[in-house]
């Protein structure tokens, strides 16, 4: 969760923001995370979007698109349940409070969060992108690619934002 900090910072200071200027409860914001595995980077958005959203007046509609190539990831991801021990000192006790309960040794996010996400087996490198996508993160794909898929996958990013979108690298 929220793996580097800073840069974490600031997406929620000069992106989050951005991403919802101008948009009403009849607009949506999507966001696509490739190679989610189980979901942590995908969960820590969806926690900073569903932040900017209790501050709005009109609310758009929330997508996050976080697609893997291993299913077993994706059930870990779609479960939402970590060990309480990798959230701490991770994820700040007033956002455990707010987005996880606990259910023994495990803390599990809540269905508001939850919600926003849909988990998926998809490739980035074979399956046709996602398009019309306001904010791609792909924050730890990336180094587990030669540079020939590099160069592939990072035109398939270009073609899925929006004039306007964001790529949140790692």
């Amino acid at each position: 969760f929220f793996r580097d900090a800073d840069a974490f910072d600031a997406l929620e200071r000069l992106v989050v923001p951005a991403l919802f200027d101008g948009r009403g409860a009849d607009a949506s914001v999507r966001v696509w995370v490739p190679g989610c595995a189980t979901g942590e980077e995908a969960y820590s958005i969806a926690i900073l979007l569903h932040e900017r959203m209790a501050e709005l007046p009109a609310r758009p509609r929330v997508q996050i698109f976080a697609t893997d190539i291993d299913d077993a990831a994706l059930k870990v991801a779609r479960a939402g349940r970590y060990p309480a021990t990798m959230l701490d000192g991770v994820v700040s006790p007033e956002r455990q409070a707010r987005y996880f309960t606990a259910d023994g040794e495990t803390l599990v996010l809540r269905r508001e969060v939850r919600d926003l996400c849909v988990f998926s087996s998809h490739s980035v490198v074979r399956d046709p992108p996602f398009s019309r996508i306001d904010l791609v993160s792909c924050r730890n794909l990336l180094i587990y690619l030669d540079n020939e898929v590099q160069r592939r996958v990072l035109p398939v990013f270009h073609y899925a934002l929006r004039p306007g979108g964001h790529l949140f690298l790692g």
